[in-house]
C-alpha cells in the first residue's frame, strides 16, 4: 500500500507539471503547478510518515485523498464545458483535473477498504 501512496504522489506532481506546460496564462499554469505540488507533496510526506508509523502515514493519506477528490470534484462543470468545446479545444487541463480526481478516489476507497480489513482483523483478534 506505501507504493501506491509513493507512485500517486509522483503521479500527481507529474500532472501539475504537465498543466504548468499545458496552459498559456502565467498564473494559471503557476496555480495548477502550485495545486499539484501541493497535493502530491502531502502524499509523500504521508508516504515518510509511514514508514515510522505506518497507520499514521495510511490515514493521514486518507485525509489527504478525500481533500484531493473533494477540490477536484468541485471543478465538475467546467468538465462538461470543456467536453462539450467544439473542435479547436482549449488545453487539457480539465483532463488533468478529472485524472487527479479519479486518482485520489480511488485511493481513498483503497484506504477505506484498509481500515475496514484492520478493524475485522482487530475485533477477530479480541474474540480468540
Amino acid at each position: 500500500m506505501r507504493t501506491h501512496l509513493l507512485i500517486l504522489g509522483i503521479i500527481i506532481i507529474a500532472i501539475g507539471i504537465a498543466g504548468k506546460i499545458m496552459l498559456p496564462g502565467r498564473n494559471e499554469s503557476f496555480s495548477f503547478l502550485q495545486g499539484g505540488l501541493s497535493l502530491g507533496g502531502a502524499f509523500l510526506i504521508c508516504y515518510f510518515f509511514s514508514r515510522g508509523n505506518y497507520w499514521h502515514g495510511m490515514i493521514g493519506s486518507g485525509i489527504v485523498a478525500l481533500l484531493g477528490a473533494c477540490r477536484s470534484l468541485v471543478n465538475l462543470p467546467q468538465w462538461a464545458d470543456w467536453l462539450s468545446h467544439p473542435a479547436p479545444k482549449p488545453p487539457a487541463t480539465p483532463l488533468l483535473e478529472m485524472a487527479v480526481a479519479i486518482l485520489c478516489s480511488w485511493y481513498l476507497v483503497k484506504i477505506i477498504r484498509l481500515l475496514m480489513a484492520e478493524r475485522t482483523r482487530r475485533m477477530l483478534e479480541n474474540n480468540d
